[in-house]
């Protein structure tokens, strides 16, 4: 979650506390842009490729965080 958690540092204020609960829409205030352009990242990060519904379905850190190491060897 750490290197995730790097990543998101990108689109944020550096005093943002982020942790596991962290709503990636409501409580990091992510525009749409900033969602594709951390989705890239994280496909490059990782391997998984992310679209809309993984970001409706995973909407707190802690739950892509999960989402991601599932999927990143599959």
């Amino acid at each position: 979650m750490e290197k995730l958690i790097e990543l998101i540092l990108n689109y944020v204020e550096p005093d943002d506390e982020i942790t596991a609960n962290t709503n990636i829409k409501g409580g990091l205030g992510l525009s749409s842009f900033d969602l594709v352009c951390l989705a890239e990242e994280i496909h490059a990060e990782f391997g998984v490729k992310l679209n809309a519904e993984v970001f409706r379905d995973c909407d707190t850190i802690g739950k892509l965080a999960d989402y991601l190491e599932e999927h990143k060897n599959g």
